[in-house]
């Protein structure tokens, strides 16, 4: 009887273990994404470089941070937007995807969506 007991609360324990995992590991990318995101922005907002390079920028520094698998599925645009309270050109990266679940059967992806704005140097 004992024996069986340990082996159901192991059990258990052994899938609680794997959800905290999975937990720490998607804060951990969510955390790199925007990360990444919001330095792509401060980039892309300097007064001689393309708001677009914000994009390519993002996905280097995620690559970095992240296995491959995981960041293949993550994707940045970045671009030229107007700050809402001041009305002064912003340089927006929006990083959006999803990774992969560690430890489940199922391959249910879950998705990450960040976005950092950033004032642009020199333009009104």
């Amino acid at each position: 009887m004992v024996v069986v007991e340990f082996v159901l609360v192991s059990t258990l324990l052994i899938f609680l273990l794997f959800g905290v995992l999975q937990v720490a590991v998607y804060f951990y990318a969510r955390n790199v994404a925007a990360a990444s995101a919001a330095d792509a922005a401060r980039y892309a907002a300097a007064e001689d470089v393309a708001p677009g390079a914000g994009a390519a920028r993002a996905t280097r520094l995620i690559r970095q941070g992240l296995y491959d698998a995981d960041a293949s599925g993550l994707h940045c645009t970045s671009g030229l937007t107007r700050d809402a309270a001041s009305g002064l050109a912003a340089t927006t990266v929006h990083c959006t995807g999803h990774i992969r679940l560690l430890f489940s059967p199922l391959r249910m992806p879950l998705t990450i969506d960040v976005r950092s704005s950033v004032l642009r140097e020199g333009r009104r």
